[in-house]
């Protein structure tokens, strides 16, 4: 979860274990090729609450936009079916379910709308459980199981032929 501000009014976070960010995808046949390409005609699927859907509120203030309930499939079922011109999400989302679609179905845009921490969130009432997280992740960074978790989970297709 992003550890936004005013989600920290309601509930504590811990130390951000990855960053990641806010992309636009698109129809890899489409006719939106970069960012300048969109417009204010543009369709854009976010998802409700979501940090992309304020990144893409902030990037494309003109655009249109449609809010989906859910996963996020459901930008990409949207982005294929051409109910719109292209989706924003988080890119670790975007990169682990387009491998769920056709190949060569959809296409990242270069340039990341955002960059963000990711954290675990965990209740006001848990102290003790927010420090050990704290110190698992610190530990788990130090002997490099983290970046091979990342990369295993995050940053490959690599887990799929594994499960």
């Amino acid at each position: 979860m992003t550890p936004t501000l005013k989600r920290a009014m309601k509930i504590s976070f811990t130390d951000p274990y990855m960053y990641t960010g806010s992309v636009v995808f698109v129809k890899q046949d489409g006719p939106i090729k970069t960012l300048d390409d969109i417009s204010d005609e543009t369709k854009i699927a976010v998802l409700l609450g979501s940090t992309g859907q304020t990144d893409a509120k902030e990037a494309f203030p003109n655009s249109k936009f449609k809010t989906y309930k859910g996963g996020g499939p459901l930008l990409i079922n949207a982005v294929l079916a051409g109910h719109v011109d292209a989706g924003v999400n988080d890119i670790s989302s975007v990169k682990s379910q387009i491998g769920n679609f056709p190949p060569n179905s959809v296409r990242i845009l270069e340039g990341q709308l955002s960059r963000s921490p990711l954290a675990f969130a965990v209740r006001y009432d848990s102290p003790d459980l927010l420090q050990w997280l704290n110190l698992f992740f610190l530990h788990i960074k130090l002997d490099g199981r983290l970046d091979k978790n990342l990369d295993y989970w995050v940053n490959s297709r690599e887990w799929k032929k594994d499960h």
